[in-house]
């Protein structure tokens, strides 16, 4: 097999990423790995490419945030401070590595991929005063793909289906997911992306299907040697993605399931406990407008960001939306509102001591974009109902934290 080795920082990722970084889960080019050589026509030959963010943010915030500060805000935490209240920092975890290798022409019309994607969300070397400045890689996503015409299957840990959108943001991770209305994760897993329409069609429908590793935790999972969430039924979703990329309007709108079945153990007792959740979104670009949203239900699918975190027999909803408008070719405005609401009396049910019983979020943010480089100022508010205990009494109260952001970040 003749291979020819190319490492490329190739243009034409800058504009793959920046279109999609709102969406990269479901876009199965990203990054975008150079086109087949046509001089190499029926034979086989290797392709690589690196990609990635390096993304800079500095803040200050008015309160603290759960489950941390600066790039990984979810809610705002039930103590705030009640003087010398502002916080200043930085922050360069939203920063990851992109490494991808294709191997084309292979027997059987067969194309295969490897993907390796790493980013710095992975905790500090150490503690003290200099661990800040000690970030700790993170694996995101790490598979192994087969392809052929229109199937695609990935063995590997992997966005699952239900992950179809992420908000537009220069500074946060994931925002929404876990606080306001957005659910899903990377799992290791077997991953099944058919298209079911022509590729040249102008309308074109994908199903998702994914089989996963199952994941628990809370009270009701005590230890007996092995980790309740993979015992029973693995986690399973399906996805249904229909989208018109064509011009003026170009749409997406996702479907999706999930169901799993966690065996429980409580002492001498086992039970099972089951996880459903349904969710649906979509994305509509018209001209320099821009509006997407996901909206959910579910139970028992703390493992899947859902219930705010929280684990066990848990109902409940959430749902966010985004707007975003383009003034030419480089600034750009858009607006944020999620929330997410599990079931008070299931929450109070499962979960002793504090416990978060609703939160939304509000984020405007003015974007500037040239090239690979992209500037936002970011305004993230969170407003979190809690149950607290304190002094052996329920304390019920809201809680709000502010965080102004400046992030600036390059795509390669």
């Amino acid at each position: 097999m003749k291979k020819v080795l190319q490492t490329t920082f190739a243009a034409a990722a800058f504009s793959t990423l920046l279109l999609h970084q709102a969406n990269a889960q479901i876009d199965l080019s990203f990054p975008a790995t150079p086109k087949p050589d046509t001089t190499q026509a029926g034979k086989p030959y290797f392709k690589s490419s690196i990609n990635g963010i390096i993304t800079a943010s500095g803040f200050v915030q008015d309160g603290t945030f759960g489950p941390g500060d600066g790039a990984i805000t979810m809610w705002a935490n039930p103590k705030q401070p009640t003087q010398d209240e502002y916080q200043f920092g930085g922050d360069l975890r939203k920063t990851w590595l992109i490494f991808k290798g294709t191997a084309y022409n292979l027997p059987h019309g067969i194309t295969a991929t490897g993907r390796a994607e790493l980013d710095f969300l992975g905790g500090t070397a150490g503690g003290g005063g200099f661990a800040d400045e000690n970030l700790l890689p993170r694996v995101r996503l790490a598979y192994v793909e087969v392809q052929k015409g229109q199937t695609r299957v990935r063995l590997g840990q992997n966005w699952t289906p239900m992950v179809a959108h992420f908000p537009n943001s220069v500074t946060h991770f994931a925002m929404g997911y876990g606080s306001a209305g957005g659910i899903g994760f990377r799992n290791p897993g077997l991953f099944l992306y058919q298209g079911l329409t022509s590729p040249t069609a102008a309308t074109k429908v994908r199903l998702d299907l994914a089989v996963f590793r199952g994941s628990w935790t809370g009270p009701k999972a005590e230890a007996d040697g092995r980790d309740e969430g993979e015992i029973g039924v693995p986690q399973t979703e399906i996805g249904l993605n229909i989208s018109n990329q064509t011009m003026p309007l170009k749409w997406e709108v996702n479907l999706a399931g999930h169901y799993d079945r966690k065996r429980l153990v409580h002492a001498d007792e086992r039970h099972n406990l089951e996880g459903k959740a349904i969710q649906a979104g979509t994305k509509l670009t018209l001209g320099g407008a821009t509006l997407q949203g996901n909206a959910y239900w579910g139970r028992a699918i703390g493992q899947s960001w859902g219930q705010l975190l929280q684990f066990g027999d848990i109902e409940g909803y959430g749902a966010w939306g985004q707007a975003g408008y383009r003034f030419g070719k480089h600034l750009s405005a858009w607006v944020m509102y999620g929330q997410d609401n599990p079931n008070d009396t299931d929450v109070l049910a499962e979960v002793t001591g504090n416990a978060r019983l609703k939160n939304e979020i509000i984020v405007p943010m003015l974007r500037y974009d040239i090239g690979p480089l992209g500037i936002a100022l970011e305004w993230y508010r969170a407003n979190t109902d809690w149950r607290l205990l304190e002094n052996g009494q329920e304390v019920y109260k809201t809680t709000s934290a502010n965080q102004l952001a400046l992030g600036a970040q390059f795509v390669f």
